[in-house]
């Protein structure tokens, strides 16, 4: 009876025992099933965070290059736009310049047909100062260069003469300004005629009466170079050694 109740006891003991064994079991299962998952988890999101910044190196670098490429393509497109920019001041300067020449001619031209209308009314010397002051002939072209030597070999000759003649009425006045103003011109014109050593030694006269010694000897000692038969020729030493005894 007795051995009945303990193999009954032992047998409860047994069973609790397994089952506390059991229970522990499936816990210390359920523990290790847990902790693997969270481990992997973590892994997972360690992998995550890694893949997550080699993108966004990768996105950066990407970032970086494109960046690199649109600062060189901008440099480009400046220099491009600096080129252009002076191929344009250089057509701009090209076209003011042919204004410049366009205008230039036409103002020649107008100045050559003033010429010639004084020169036909009789006005030779005032025509003549037109050619020789106002009218750039290095500003025309093959036809307005032809024109301008035509009027000058019509005007020079009389306007030279005429400019002479001024000259040498305003020298008798004592307008030895005015005179010199005209001989000038008439030199101006030309130095070939008979009356060019003329030019000169009232020119020469004119400075000395005005006091103007240096202008008188330059004009003797040219007088004495270029026309050494001249009339006059006695009477500029004389007048040289009067202005260096001065």
């Amino acid at each position: 009876m007795y051995n009945k109740k303990g193999k009954n006891s032992i047998w409860i003991y047994a069973i609790i025992l397994f089952t506390c064994a059991f229970i522990l079991l499936l816990l210390t299962g359920y523990s290790q099933i847990k902790f693997n998952k969270d481990i992997d988890d973590y892994r997972n999101k360690l992998m995550s965070s890694e893949e997550e910044k080699n993108i966004s190196s990768h996105n950066l670098r990407t970032a970086l290059e494109e960046n690199e490429m649109l600062y060189e393509r901008i440099e480009e497109l400046n220099n491009i736009l600096k080129e252009k920019e002076a191929d344009y001041g250089e057509i701009k300067q090209n076209l003011k310049n042919k204004e410049i020449k366009k205008n230039q001619l036409i103002s020649n031209y107008e100045l050559m047909l003033k010429a010639e209308e004084h020169y036909n009314n009789g006005k030779i010397t005032k025509s003549a100062v037109i050619l020789l002051e106002d009218v750039n002939k290095n500003k025309l072209n093959k036809n307005g260069l032809k024109k301008y030597n035509d009027l000058k070999d019509k005007i020079y000759e009389e306007a030279a003469w005429e400019f002479y003649k001024k000259g040498y009425d305003k020298y008798i006045n004592k307008e030895y300004e005015d005179a010199k103003f005209n001989l000038y011109y008439s030199l101006d014109i030309t130095e070939d005629e008979f009356f060019s050593d003329d030019c000169h030694y009232y020119i020469a006269y004119s400075g000395y009466r005005m006091g103007e010694y240096d202008l008188a000897r330059e004009y003797i000692k040219m007088l004495m170079t270029k026309y050494p038969s001249s009339n006059y020729i006695e009477e500029a030493k004389n007048l040289l050694i009067i202005i260096e005894n001065e």
